[in-house]
C-alpha cells in the first residue's frame, strides 16, 4: 500500500423487495432488531468462519437495503488480495449469513420466504456470486482525504472516484478559485479553515 492509500469500502449486503435466488425477499426493518441486540457482524471472505479479512464499521439500512461500510485488515495476505480483487473490478458481491427463528418470515405460495426479521446476522462476505442480485460494493476509496497532501493528490482521488480527467481538473479548477474568493474576503482565520473542511468533506461525499 502507498502512503495516502486506504482500505475501506462500502455498499449494499441486502437489498429490499427483490427476490434473490432461493426465493427469499427481504423486508425494510429486518435488521433492526439484531443491529440493535447483537452488534455489528463480522466480516469474511466467501462465507469461510476462520479469520475475518476486516470490520463492518457501519451498517445501516435505508430506503434501498442494509448499506455497509467496511475496512480491510491491514497484513492480511487474504485481505490484501481482496483488497486488490476490489479495486480491479473482479469481486463486488456481498452476502449475508444469518439466522431466522419461526416468527421472523412467512412462506410464500410459490416458494422461498418474506423474510420480515432476522434474529442474528453473524457476517457479511465479499463473494463472488450473491444469491441477491443487487448486492455489490459501491465504492472503493483509493485515499482518505485527510492523507492528501497536494492539489495532484485531490485530483487523483477524484478520478479515482469516478471522474474523468478533464471533469476531476475543471472541478479542483472551480474549487481553488471559490476557496481563494472566500479565504480574501474572510480576514477570520478560523472561517478559512472551516471552508477548507467543507471542501474535504465535499469531495470525501464524491
Amino acid at each position: 500500500m502507498e502512503q495516502g492509500e486506504t482500505r475501506k469500502f462500502s455498499g449494499y449486503a441486502s437489498t429490499f423487495g427483490n427476490v434473490d435466488s432461493y426465493g427469499d425477499t427481504i423486508v425494510k426493518g429486518a435488521y433492526a432488531k439484531t443491529l440493535a441486540e447483537n452488534g455489528m457482524p463480522k466480516m469474511f471472505f466467501g462465507h469461510k468462519w476462520d479469520l475475518p479479512i476486516g470490520k463492518w464499521v457501519s451498517a445501516v439500512e435505508d430506503e434501498k437495503g442494509l448499506y455497509v461500510e467496511g475496512e480491510l485488515t491491514e497484513g492480511n495476505p487474504q485481505a490484501d488480495a481482496v483488497l486488490a480483487a476490489l479495486k480491479h473490478g473482479t469481486v463486488d458481491g456481498l452476502s449475508i449469513g444469518f439466522r431466522l427463528s419461526e416468527n421472523d418470515y412467512e412462506m410464500k405460495k410459490d416458494g422461498g420466504r418474506v423474510i420480515k426479521s432476522v434474529s442474528h446476522l453473524y457476517e457479511i462476505s465479499i463473494v463472488n456470486f450473491p444469491a441477491d442480485g443487487a448486492a455489490r460494493i459501491a465504492e472503493v476509496r483509493s485515499e482518505d482525504v485527510d492523507g492528501l497532501k497536494t492539489i495532484r493528490e485531490l485530483e487523483a482521488c477524484l478520478r479515482d472516484s469516478g471522474f474523468s480527467k478533464t471533469a476531476a481538473m475543471s472541478f479542483m479548477a472551480k474549487a481553488k478559485q471559490l476557496f481563494a474568493a472566500q479565504r480574501e474576503s474572510e480576514a477570520d482565520e478560523k472561517s478559512a479553515n472551516e471552508l477548507l473542511e467543507r471542501l474535504k468533506r465535499l469531495e470525501s461525499s464524491l
